[in-house]
């Protein structure tokens, strides 16, 4: 309690302006202390157990006790007590409402803030905040999409947040509107998510420019009169919903930030504030916005299906001319095996040159050879236009879907290919060799077979024809000198 003790009397001297409030992560500079108000933040801090030091307006170092008025006025530089690991760590400890905005402004990467004071811990998409001792559980959110690259900034230092989800809540996460840290964390999360709703902040990064048609510019309330025109919790959660709906998905939120800023500019009919205006129209604008992404998706749907009918046709052209060129490949391959076993079974019966047995093998072999390149020429060339061609007219399919539809089905008819052509041409191959060394193996084997004895090839002596008559059937008459060398023939017998 004597932190909190503290903390109280350091937010009541700044909220009166009695006091200057300055706070970094590990100490908390307090300055144009009167006397009475430098006793009582000393007090509260010895009771805290807090280091501290006062110095004068001289910047003397002194001791609260021998001090009077006319040294005013005071500053006291207190040492935050948290712990050592987590003052520069992944933890921030803040012990004032005045140190909390700061923070909350120019921003901190700590993940686990720790404020004093905090009644009611809650978790944005990529911070956790809580109390002072409390033990936080931290778990980070999808990233969403920068609105920097939305959001078109003219000055030099962006106001724009870079990380949108510091300032969205967590699912199931709720504000208290009795919470003064709420409210502050609040305040700073309209105006922050008011500029991630903007087309275009000028450089005074006080107007925010939504292009419509028609175009509409809005103001932020200067300081004097923000007290008056300060947001409300209602006006708080409206732009909550809306930068949820905008930045839910990274791959919609360029589509979505479009219709909302186009629905803000049509809905009011004149500038003004951006506290007042979106009072009045963002609810409307957002639900006007909702209804026009579910008819640009529709739009989206029917293209998107003809498209997919589309990527269906020609993966399944592709496939077939992979199956074709694998059915080529195998003819060729048979084609070439069967005029391989002819030409075995002709060197088997007929004498035929070896030298064109292997003119002929060859050539079949180039042939298939040819066959098969001109084939996975093909298929590599199909490879590479479908990686070019991917991220150009498939980008509405993630990876793991493409990969699903298109790369597996087709891969797996290039597979099939490169196997049976792979295969086929080492058989192919093997026989080829084989066929040749038979070819010349044949002829020497018959070359060295003996002949038969040359008078075992002659012909026997040749024998006179005997005479046969003639035939009376024939009608025609025996020569003389016929019949008198067969009398004379068979007179001697």
């Amino acid at each position: 309690m004597s932190h909190l003790n503290l903390a109280s009397q350091l937010n009541e001297l700044a909220a009166v302006g009695r006091a200057l409030i300055s706070e970094s992560a590990s100490t908390l500079i307090v300055s144009r202390l009167r006397l009475d108000a430098m006793h009582l933040v000393t007090g509260a801090a010895m009771q805290a157990g807090w280091q501290f030091l006062v110095a004068d307006s001289q910047g003397t170092e002194c001791d609260p006790a021998d001090t009077d008025e006319d040294y005013e006025p005071f500053r006291v530089d207190l040492q935050k007590p948290a712990p050592a690991s987590h003052i520069t760590g992944d933890h921030l400890y803040l012990a004032t409402l005045i140190g909390f905005t700061a923070f909350l402004k120019r921003g901190h990467p700590a993940t686990h803030w720790h404020l004093l004071g905090l009644s009611t811990p809650f978790k944005t998409r990529a911070r956790t905040y809580g109390g002072w001792e409390d033990e936080q559980t931290y778990e980070d959110s999808p990233a969403s999409k920068s609105p920097r690259l939305l959001v078109k900034e003219s000055a030099t230092v962006r106001t724009v947040p870079e990380d949108v989800r510091h300032w969205l809540l967590a699912e199931g996460q709720t504000l208290q509107s009795d919470d003064t840290f709420h409210l502050v964390w609040a305040i700073e999360a309209f105006d922050a998510l008011s500029r991630c709703l903007a087309n275009e902040i000028d450089a005074t990064g006080d107007r925010l420019t939504f292009k419509g048609p028609p175009k509409l510019n809005l103001d932020f309330t200067n300081e004097a009169a923000e007290a008056a025109c300060s947001p409300r919790f209602s006006d708080f959660e409206v732009a909550q919903s809306a930068a949820a709906w905008v930045f839910d998905n990274a791959r919609e939120a360029e589509v979505k930030h479009i219709l909302l800023s186009s629905e803000i500019a049509r809905s009011g009919r004149a500038d003004g504030q951006v506290a007042e205006y979106f009072r009045e129209y963002l609810a409307a604008a957002l639900e006007c916005a909702k209804i026009a992404y579910q008819m640009a998706v529709s739009e989206i749907t029917k293209d998107t299906l003809k498209s997919l009918g589309d990527l269906r046709k020609a993966v399944t052209e592709e496939t077939s001319k992979a199956t074709d060129a694998t059915r080529q490949a195998v003819a060729a391959i048979a084609t070439a095996l069967t005029v391989g076993v002819g030409l075995i079974a002709a060197r088997l019966t007929l004498q035929i040159n070896p030298f064109l047995i292997s003119v002929v093998m060859a050539v079949a072999l180039c042939y298939t050879a040819m066959n098969v390149f001109s084939g996975w020429k093909f298929i590599d060339i199909q490879k590479r236009l479908r990686k070019e061609w991917q991220s150009k007219l498939y980008r509405y399919l993630s990876t793991d879907e493409y990969k699903k539809m298109v790369a597996d089905p087709i891969g797996e008819a290039e597979r099939m290919f490169s196997r049976a052509s792979l295969v086929g041409l080492s058989i192919l191959a093997a026989v080829a060799i084989g066929v040749i060394a038979f070819a010349f193996m044949h002829k020497e084997a018959t070359s060295t077979k003996q002949l038969p004895p040359v008078e075992k090839q002659m012909t026997p002596p040749a024998v006179q024809p005997k005479l046969r008559p003639s035939t009376p059937e024939s009608g025609a008459p025996k020569p003389r000198k016929l019949i008198e060398g067969s009398l004379l023939t068979a007179g001697l017998d």
